[in-house]
């Protein structure tokens, strides 16, 4: 078969379903409980075969290695079991996941068309989920082929009617015996591998995940349900996952300095080129001679003390900050006389609001590099230059405007990427709207030519690929048009995205 047919069947399979669907919410509200469950079981060991050939195509793709050479990209078919390092890019942008997800699924494909060809098997046929299949995977970590394929015959006969929560102990059980040294040798190496990673939870919070020794962990859960009761006893409101968590960031914390650096939206005093400010209630501010006012427009650096008495009265009335869009804080805190601050999205933590920004700012010895932002809009300001290396303030002004990696689907913070032309230069210039913040592994990707990127002036970034297809990644902060303004246009401003 081709690609096109092969497509017509994927299309005609999930019209079929959609039709489905949609006939059961529609027109089958009357199905008995134990009905409508029978279906929805029946319709998920379909979900499994899906998953199945979305295993065996990922296998096919990832085999393919691309390597960059001189005169351009040069290609390799490898065995299916080999993963090529770009094929969770391109997968997880044809299918609309991260990279993580889709990395996970071509890795799954990988194993189950090299290391467990029955396993695989009876998840084409939808006997078996894609979750059973990675649990087997994972408990034969670190075997070699042949190991696994022992494995695989002996499981593969009772699989479809194992309780699903004894996949793993089952899968470990046969490992350990048909290949107990390397199961050895993968425990000893797998210490090596302990680990602690925070990511972005909801507003205000951030979630930890840590792998840690067996031995070590229970030790460290032992110490902090202890600490957590004690403060259950002091504090009878608090719950018990709360308790838990003040304990570990307390038992954390313990004889350490605490020190950070961060980058804050901070709001500034604009020129007459910004749209005006919302109106709000009036308020006086109390400027020093040495207090320093900033233009959004070029970043320059003014002296109160150095301006005219009429700029001077104009900024002693100011009105109170608006609410602010995207991901903008809805309010602002007060700093000190006259300096208010945002919240911050800081990338692969999360969001921090306005009132602890500046209770941080006032306790803490952080490190505060400021980025220049409109106060009524919460949009950028932009600098350039016409050296190939941007300066540091263009650096930072792109890495804050961009906030993590520009790939779809990646979350790398931009202070950890490099800072690429999205045009080639000299065509791209060195300027905010030709830089973009990719990490190492996806500015790699895009030397490739599997897709293209393209950024829009307000930092808006569509990735262009085969097939017409595109998908499109935000900026923390989105830019003004300043070409309208300098036309003597009214100013448009693009809130960020959530």
């Amino acid at each position: 078969m081709d690609r096109g047919q092969i497509s017509s069947r994927i299309a005609a399979l999930r019209e079929e379903c959609a039709a489905l669907g949609r006939e059961l919410a529609e027109g089958c509200l009357g199905l008995a409980a134990e009905d409508a469950f029978a279906v929805a079981g029946e319709a998920q060991h379909l979900a499994n075969a899906a998953d199945g050939v979305v295993a065996v195509a990922a296998s096919l793709g990832a085999r393919v290695e691309v390597r960059l050479s001189g005169p351009g990209p040069v290609q390799r078919v490898h065995p299916v079991g080999f993963v090529d390092p770009m094929s969770a890019t391109m997968f997880c942008l044809e299918a609309g996941l991260t990279e993580g997800v889709a990395g996970r699924k071509v890795v799954l494909g990988a194993d189950l068309g090299e290391r467990f060809p029955q396993v695989r098997m009876l998840l084409v046929e939808g006997a078996v989920t894609a979750v059973s299949a990675q649990k087997v995977v994972d408990a034969c970590a670190g075997l070699d082929v042949a190991a696994c394929l022992r494995v695989d015959a002996e499981l593969a006969g009772r699989l479809g009617s194992m309780d699903p929560a004894r996949v793993m102990s089952e899968a470990r059980r046969v490992a350990a015996r048909v290949a107990a040294d390397q199961v050895a040798a993968h425990t000893l190496k797998t210490k090596r591998g302990r680990c602690v990673e925070v990511r972005a939870g909801v507003d205000g919070l951030t979630d930890w995940f840590g792998s840690l020794p067996t031995a070590t962990s229970a030790a460290m859960w032992s110490a902090v349900e202890e600490l957590a009761g004690e403060y259950r006893g002091l504090d009878t409101d608090l719950s018990v996952p709360e308790s838990r968590a003040d304990a570990l960031a307390d038992l954390v914390l313990r004889n350490v300095t605490v020190s950070a650096q961060v980058t804050l939206g901070v709001p500034v005093v604009t020129d007459q080129s910004t749209p005006e400010p919302v109106t709000g209630e009036r308020f006086r501010v109390e400027w020093d001679d040495e207090d320093t006012i900033i233009d959004a427009v070029t970043g320059v650096e003014t002296r109160y003390g150095d301006l005219d008495p009429a700029s001077r009265e104009e900024l002693s009335w100011r009105e109170e900050p608006p609410e602010l869009s995207g991901d903008l804080t809805s309010t602002m805190a007060p700093l000190g006389p006259g300096s208010w601050v945002s919240g911050a999205q800081l990338p692969g933590v999360g969001w921090v609001d306005a009132a602890t920004m500046a209770n941080l700012l006032k306790t803490l010895p952080l490190e505060v590099a400021r980025a220049v932002l409109d106060a009524p809009t919460g949009t950028l300001a932009s600098l350039t230059t016409a050296a190939y290396r941007p300066t540091k303030a263009i650096s930072d002004f792109v890495r804050t405007r961009d906030g993590t990696c520009r790939m779809w689907g990646c979350t790398r913070p931009a202070d950890r990427c490099d800072l690429d032309h999205a045009r080639p230069w000299p065509n791209g210039q060195t300027t905010p709207t030709e830089l973009e913040a990719l990490c190492r592994h996806h500015h790699r990707f895009k030397q490739t030519g599997r897709w293209r990127p393209v950024l829009q002036p307000d930092g808006t970034v569509t990735w262009h690929g085969p097939n017409a297809a595109t998908r499109t990644t935000e900026p923390q902060h989105r830019l003004p048009d300043w070409s309208r303004a300098a036309r003597g246009a009214p100013s448009a401003f693009f809130p960020a995205s959530g």
